[in-house]
This record gives C-alpha cells, structure tokens and sequence, in this order.
C-alpha cells in the first residue's frame, strides 16, 4: 500500500526559515520511506521538496571548508603519496608533519611549491578568506636578516632570525605592502673606489623612513613657510648643545618629518628627502657618522632639497656620501644651500684659512653657529678629514636619539 502525505500541499512553498527546514526535512523523510513509484504526484512531490531544501541550504547553511592540511591530506591519498613525497615541496619530513597535523602553517614558498607541484589550487591552500597570493618576492634581493635586526618586521622583533627564515617573504610582503617595486628617484654620491650600492637595501630603508614618518605629529606644511626667517632660526639652534633634537622638534612644527633611521649595509646613505604619500616632505638622517657636523651638513643639504627640488610629483632624493662633492647639478645646488645658510660666502672668504681651534671657536661664535660646523667646512674644502678631530663633535649625535 502507498502512503500518502498527512498534508503535500505544505512543500510547495519556499523554504523561508529553520521551522519550515524542519518541517520539509520531516515530510521528505516520510516521502523517501513511502519509496512512491516514478512519475507519480508523490514521487514529483519527493523531488521538488528535495530541490526546495537544496536551495534554503545554499542561502543559508555555511558548510565548514577543509584546511589546508586536508586538502593536503585528501590529494596524497588520491594519488598515492606518502610524507616522503612532500619534503621536496615543504622542505623536510620534520616541515611535513607539522604541516599535516596542523601545528605550522604554509608559508607563501610551500604554497606556490604545491601548487606548481601538485597543481593544488591557490584558494585550497589558504586559510584566510579572500586571500590572493601576491606575486613573488625575490627573498635573496634583500637584506632580509639586517632588516629583521633593525626591527623592520614589529610582529616578530624577538624571535630569531633563524625561527622566522621560512617567512620572510610573507614578512617582506607585510613590511612593503605593494611598494617593492615602486619607482624611486636616487643620486649616487659615490666615490669611484667604493663598491656598488645595493638598491634593494637603499629601497627598504627609503620605506622604512616614510612608514615612520606616518606616525611623527607634525604641523601643518606650506611651502611658503621655507623662507629665510625658519632657516636662520634652524642654524642659531646648532650652537645649543641639543640642537639636533631641537631643530628635529622646529621642522616637525613646520610640517616636515625628521626621521633618524640607521643604513643598512651596502648603502652608504647619509640621507635623503623624500615626499610622503600623505603630502609633507621627509628628512631621513642615518647618522653614519656620530659627528655633529655631518648630521648639520646632510640635515641643511636634504632640506635644500626640499626647498629648491622637491614636491608631490616627485619622489624623492637619495644622498649617499655626503662628503664628497657633487657634480650633479640638482646636488650642487643642495650643497651650496647647506653651506651658504651657515656660512655666506663673504664670510668663507675671511674665515678658509683658519687654522687653529682657538681661531675656529672665535669665529663659530661670532657667526652663531657650532664650531663643529666651521671645521666641517674646513675639512671638507681641503679634503682632508684629519684635521680638526676634536672640533667636529665626535659621538655627539646619536646619543641624543639614542641610537647607539
């Protein structure tokens, strides 16, 4: 004997809410026990109450999606592969194991590995959702431990640089968001003897100052507020002995960032200015040399920068050696504001054949001005960086920004 439904016209209505689910659950059971021969009303009946439950489950029941372990898991026991299989894309059995049970996550190298290797899909492999596996970033490029001992990646600052090495291009991809291959304006101030910069370095540290830039409180920056009453404000500050961490405070008034980030090796940087996404200049000092009139040279040679080159359409100035003269145009003009803004060249007539420290002190304060500063002057013009050690300020610098 057939049985008939209590009450079939209950599962021709759209399934709107859990009740209603239970309900077609329930009748659908019944039908599917009744077992109504094909091309009935029952069995037509069975069908549509199963394509009704069909659709309220895809609107609305969110079925768990297998982890990558599982998916992992799922593809070696298709094809036959043991842990073995695995070291070649995930790099050891020890890697695999904590892989399979869950214990580690795939780094960006395993999953495009297993995914060229075992043509699993990139969607399969990642946990987070939406997530699109970026394009690759060339680890070797850059100096990836340096950048981690300088505190460049803050989510991992006390591990150890041989914990987080299978990371590193997911941490160079959190560090640059994008701007590995942005453009950058650079001027070499190189030597001849010198060994190549590394671009790749210059870049990171280039990124680093704008991303510490962003959290400096600065005030509101117009360029008609570089005019001639701040810089003679800017140069008295040098002759107070904490003038480095004074005129920082004076420019960050004016809109501009000074930021002190150490250079990484193979750059050579002494500084740069450089034009914010955000819309203010940045001043990046390394203080490469503790010497206080290096850091009055590059700081004045960057905002010359500033003043004369740079603006939004640009991206920046890149200043390596800043000791050594430039036969770029655009950089000589940055040298000769740096240096006329302390010293006017009347004044450098009287004052390039001073010898002693005595003579030198006289003239700094008469000018208003550290005499580290003259004596910079002096060594630079003669080349000869010998000569009046004791006056340029030695290891006067960084402890002030405590960079040490």
């Amino acid at each position: 004997m057939e049985t008939r439904l209590t009450n079939p016209t209950t599962i021709m209505k759209i399934i709107k809410n859990s009740k209603d689910h239970e309900d077609a659950l329930r009748q659908l059971e019944e039908l599917m026990v009744a077992d109504p021969a094909p091309g009935t009303d029952d069995d037509e009946k069975l069908q549509l109450l199963a394509f009704l439950i069909a659709d309220y489950e895809k609107r609305t029941v969110k079925i768990p999606q297998a982890s990558p372990a599982e998916v992992i898991r799922f593809v070696m026991e298709q094809r036959g592969l043991k842990q073995q299989d695995l070291v070649q894309y995930i790099g050891s059995k020890g890697r695999v194991s904590e892989i399979l049970s869950g214990k580690r996550e795939l780094t960006l190298k395993m999953i495009r590995a297993l995914h060229a290797g075992l043509d699993i899909p990139f969607k399969a492999l990642v946990q987070e959702q939406g997530f699109e596996v970026p394009d690759e970033i060339s680890v070797e490029d850059f100096p990836f431990n340096e950048m981690h001992k300088a505190g460049y990646f803050p989510n991992v600052l006390n591990e150890k640089v041989t914990a987080i090495k299978d990371r590193a291009e997911e941490l160079l991809h959190a560090f640059f968001r994008g701007r590995e291959n942005d453009p950058m304006m650079a001027f070499n101030r190189q030597s001849k003897g010198k060994a190549e910069i590394d671009r790749y370095a210059v870049h990171a540290w280039r990124c680093r100052v704008l991303d510490r830039a962003k959290k400096a409180k600065l005030g509101t920056y117009s360029h008609d507020g570089l005019n001639q009453a701040l810089f003679s404000q800017l140069t008295a500050l040098s002759a107070l002995p904490t003038g480095p961490l004074l005129v920082r405070d004076r420019l960050a008034a004016a809109g501009i960032a000074v930021i002190h980030e150490p250079h990484l090796a193979k750059t050579h940087l002494d500084g740069a200015a450089l034009w914010h996404p955000d819309g203010f200049p940045v001043i990046g000092i390394t203080l490469r040399y503790d010497r206080l009139d290096n850091f009055w040279f590059t700081l004045f040679h960057e905002l010359g920068h500033v003043t004369h080159h740079l603006n939004a359409k640009t991206i920046g100035f890149i200043d390596t050696d800043i000791d050594s003269a430039s036969e770029k145009e655009v950089e000589q003009e940055a040298d000769t504001f740096a240096l006329n803004q302390f010293i006017s060249p009347d004044d450098w007539e009287e004052l390039k054949h001073l010898s002693t420290a005595k003579e030198i002190r006289s003239a700094a304060k008469k000018l208003a001005i550290n005499p580290a500063i003259l004596a910079g002057r002096l060594r630079r013009e003669a080349q000869d960086y010998g000569r009046h050690r004791t006056l340029v300020g030695q290891g006067e610098v960084r402890c002030q920004f405590k960079l040490l």
